[in-house]
């Protein structure tokens, strides 16, 4: 259920911007919202509530703490949440950006997918063509 409803926000970001819904931007920033709400009770609930469900040597500190740490499913589906709720914002700020600066939404299509499973690479990618499609612009007006 959490990867459909993820779906429904990156399938509006996908549309083009004519065809988006009103207010298409608050309906995403509120998914996002949902999935960093249940991101921070699923974890409050493995830290605080779960006997085990943060196994021994677990942490930040080192690799080895926290491949430890991914060991517990709780904390990889808490992990997982996380990841959507961050490249979703990814999402939006790609979508919403390309509006402002005029970039081709083709662009904005090559690069969701890989911000869908990739975060930072599509996000990475998106900054890279937009800066190519933009120098000549920026060199000229100072903006794109």
């Amino acid at each position: 259920m959490t990867l459909n409803l993820c779906l429904c926000g990156w399938a509006i970001l996908a549309l083009p911007p004519s065809w988006r819904p009103a207010r298409w931007d608050s309906s995403v920033l509120a998914l996002s919202a949902a999935f960093a709400s249940l991101y921070t009770a699923t974890l409050v609930h493995a830290v605080f509530f779960e006997r085990g469900a943060v196994p021994e040597g677990s942490g930040f500190g080192s690799l080895d703490g926290v491949v430890n740490l991914f060991k517990s499913r709780t904390v990889v589906f808490s992990g997982w949440v996380h990841y959507i709720s961050l490249d979703l914002l990814a999402g939006l700020y790609i979508a919403k950006d390309a509006e402002r600066a005029r970039v081709p939404h083709l662009v904005v299509l090559v690069c969701l997918p890989l911000t869908l499973f990739a975060g930072p690479s599509g996000l990475l990618l998106y900054l890279t063509i937009k800066t190519v499609l933009c120098w000549p612009t920026q060199r000229k007006t100072k903006r794109c």
